[in-house]
């Protein structure tokens, strides 16, 4: 049955090719430019070199960059919506929410930013202790008094905590540490 089915195909691609119209020019090639179309945008073409230019090119071409919805409509347009009015229960509920998050707000304004410091060790030499500690990428030797990172006085260990001064605020922050041996 395949064999059939092939050689039947086979024999009418033949006859198509046999009985095909003479080449006229109808068949469609590649697609081509003419001359004047080459010859209006050539110009813009050769001169898209700057930004400037490659704009002046779209338009020449008639391409339009695409746009995108707006941001706004985009956060909204999946968003929970109802035609019921809100109640005073909900409008009293948004307004306790609205005023804890600027309690918080004003808080977190007034709190010094999380230490940057990792502990590290501890190194004693004839009787004074220096504290190694990682702020980020870099590695800091740490004694009581230093200034670290220009914005934090290291105060010196107390009750097993490294102890830290953030001096824009004047703030004290500690630094848990464990068991310091």
């Amino acid at each position: 049955m395949k064999k059939a089915v092939l050689g039947g195909a086979a024999v009418a691609t033949l006859l198509a090719a046999l009985f095909a119209p003479e080449d006229e020019g109808s068949i469609v090639g590649p697609a081509t430019a003419t001359t004047r179309q080459v010859e209006r945008v050539a110009p813009a073409l050769l001169a898209a070199t700057t930004a400037t230019a490659v704009l002046q090119t779209n338009r020449a071409l008639a391409i339009a960059p695409r746009r995108g919805p707006d941001d706004e409509e985009a956060a909204t347009l999946f968003a929970k919506q109802s035609w019921q009015p809100d109640t005073p229960k909900k409008i009293m509920l948004d307004q306790q929410a609205a005023q804890a998050t600027r309690a918080v707000a004003a808080v977190d304004a007034n709190a010094p930013p999380p230490l940057p410091f990792q502990f590290l060790g501890r190194f004693v030499d004839e009787g004074k202790a220096a504290y190694f500690l990682q702020a980020g990428e870099r590695n800091v030797v740490a004694r009581p008094g230093d200034t670290l990172e220009e914005r934090y006085r290291f105060d010196g260990v107390v009750q097993g905590a490294l102890q830290f001064t953030y001096l824009p605020l004047n703030q004290k922050q500690t630094l848990a540490v464990g068991d310091l041996n």
